[in-house]
């Protein structure tokens, strides 16, 4: 199984030639990138002019952790980093799910002032006792699990195998274009979620903006 060696320069130029190669593919969903970063702008804009106080930065906070997972996740996949992105995300929805539970439940903010953070098990159950929809966010933090975790099911974003028996590692990650289109629809949607948490049967009270 051969592969190139830990080399920072030729690395440093892998990543530059995986970002060139899927360059095209990231510029056709730009629009759709850019529209999804300007309305979680707008929603903190909105967030940010609330009266000051607690539950408020409490938000902008997880929205600014929010982002940042978010957006290294963007970057790591346009760099060819699949499995690194993916654990972006999912810390992303970790973050995103337990934004949901401050809006669905006051008591979340002390918690989360107090240090005392519910594990995302945890928080999960919460917010399926409050009536949330978190489909989304258990298919997708299952999703993450099985490409992050140890063994043969993340294999393929390190190794290109040519036979049963021939394979090529692929150290800095390595450019698929099905991985990148699902990712580059993926991650706008997750940050359209972010905002307020999405609730099963009627709409009912979420707290809003």
């Amino acid at each position: 199984m051969p592969g190139p060696r830990y080399n920072l320069p030729a690395l440093r130029r892998h990543t530059r030639e995986i970002r060139a190669d899927g360059a095209p593919i990231v510029e056709q969903h730009q629009s759709r990138v850019d529209a999804a970063v300007r309305g979680f702008d707008e929603f903190f804009a909105r967030l940010n002019e609330q009266s000051d106080n607690l539950r408020k930065n409490v938000r902008k906070v997880l929205a600014t952790s929010f982002f940042n997972h978010w957006y290294a996740a963007l970057v790591l996949i346009e760099s060819g980093l699949t499995v690194d992105g993916v654990l972006c995300a999912r810390n992303a929805l970790e973050v995103l799910a337990f934004h949901w539970l401050v809006c669905l439940d006051p008591a979340a903010v002390d918690d989360y002032h107090s240090g005392n953070i519910p594990r995302p098990v945890v928080v999960r159950r919460r917010l399926e006792a409050l009536g949330a929809d978190i489909s989304h966010i258990r298919e997708g933090y299952a999703a993450g699990s099985e490409i992050s975790h140890v063994g043969r099911r993340g294999e393929r974003f390190h190794v290109e195998w040519e036979t049963e028996d021939v394979g090529q590692l692929m150290i800095g990650g390595s450019f698929r274009r099905e991985d990148v289109e699902h990712w580059l629809e993926y991650l706008p949607a997750l940050l359209h979620l972010f905002p307020e948490p999405m609730l099963l049967g009627p709409a009912s009270e979420s707290g809003g903006v």
